[in-house]
């Protein structure tokens, strides 16, 4: 097991790219810490294709800054462990201290390697300027052909969940964020240079309304491609987020 000591992490993306895991290293271990309360956000993508890793974020729940039994016992935070090379992501508030992001081999491909890269970021809870900047492809919509309609829920165990989809040629779509109970607000992002990091530019629109008022992105027209981020603001609330599709006369 590799343990990497990354510092204290903060707003600024820290990005791992074509890290692998293999029989003799199947575990990597990122470590970091927080100064204050903040959004860790966690993404683990591009996973070779046939493979598949899982992502762990631990506390060093005894202050021994190591990855050990204790913290394996009972300093679990959060976890994701989806399919095949599906990316992983975990974006959790959490209070100052220690913390260990785990990346984890769990089916390699017949080369036995599992390559993959990491992106790690801690922004500031409510904070309008402060959303989180990684960009997961946690629920793929694909090419938006017809309406679609998703639920979710965001909490301080899961403060942003992230929707890629596409528009094609003579395509638009109108985003609504519906059913609040407390704060949630919507952006809108086109990662440019395929880094999935939200740079400066990459914001095309948002919807940042107060209180429990529904979310809207109206008139998205260009094609190509996107990602939805549905974010916290403040407290814990289901949401319905709709991709309402309509066609256009112009490409």
């Amino acid at each position: 097991m590799t343990t990497r000591d990354l510092g204290s992490l903060g707003s600024a993306p820290r990005s791992f790219n074509t890290f692998n895991l293999n029989s003799v290293e199947p575990t990597d271990v990122f470590k970091f810490s927080i100064g204050s309360t903040r959004n860790i956000n966690l993404s683990l993508n591009n996973i070779s294709t046939g493979d598949d890793a899982d992502l762990r974020l631990f506390r060093d729940v005894n202050g021994n800054g190591i990855l050990d039994a204790t913290d394996r016992a009972s300093g679990l935070v959060s976890s994701s462990a989806r399919g095949s090379n599906q990316d992983d992501a975990i974006n959790v508030r959490a209070n100052a201290g220690t913390y260990f992001a785990e990346v984890s081999r769990f089916a390699p491909g017949s080369s036995g390697d599992v390559s993959y890269d990491l992106d790690l970021s801690a922004t500031t809870p409510t904070s309008t300027a402060d959303y989180s900047n990684l960009l997961p492809r946690e629920f793929v919509l694909g090419n938006l052909s017809a309406d679609v309609t998703r639920s979710g829920n965001i909490s301080n165990t899961n403060t942003a969940d992230v929707y890629s989809f596409s528009l094609g040629l003579f395509r638009g779509v109108n985003i609504s964020l519906t059913g609040l109970s407390a704060d949630a607000d919507i952006r809108l992002i086109r990662d440019s240079n395929n880094n999935r990091i939200v740079d400066a530019g990459d914001e095309v629109t948002r919807s940042a309304r107060a209180g429990t008022t529904s979310e809207l992105i109206s008139n998205i027209t260009q094609s190509g491609d996107y990602f939805l981020q549905v974010n916290q603001f403040s407290g814990s609330t289901a949401y319905t987020a709709t991709f309402d599709q309509f066609s256009t006369p112009f490409a």
